[in-house]
């Protein structure tokens, strides 16, 4: 039985898939490292059902560091090709060298990763097929 959360990964990469044309490709940031540590098998075989995944570290929002719980875990249970990212500077590049026109990229979490839309775009106009 999934966790909720990733129950919620598995739903948004499937209604991802059914309306579009070209490949989604998730941007993910596990939140809390109890969760990550509980639930990194369950998320990487939610996050599988995407065509490419970018896994950043964990949002740790009010918890500690749990000692080898990070992004890498969950990277290691995607069975499809994964980027495991742990500076969150690089990603907007990163995304837009793996997306093609047509592509859809979704961030997926509860932490940081909601502001990386912009850093994405920006990094997509950076490219010369569509220029600035």
């Amino acid at each position: 039985m999934l966790g909720a959360a990733a129950e919620l990964v598995q739903q948004e990469a499937r209604d991802g898939a059914r309306s579009r044309q070209g490949r989604v490709i998730v941007v993910f940031q596990p939140h809390l490292y109890s969760r990550t540590a509980t639930f990194a098998k369950d998320f990487g075989a939610a996050l599988s059902l995407a065509d490419e995944v970018v896994v950043l570290d964990v949002y740790g929002a009010r918890e500690k560091p749990l000692p080898g719980v990070n992004g890498a875990l969950v990277a290691q249970s995607v069975t499809k090709p994964v980027h495991y990212q742990p500076d969150m500077s690089r990603v907007g590049r990163q995304v837009a060298r793996l997306a093609l026109p047509g592509d859809v990229v979704i961030t997926m979490g509860a932490g940081d990763v909601t502001m990386l839309g912009s850093q994405i775009l920006d990094g997509l106009r950076a490219r010369p097929q569509y220029g600035r």
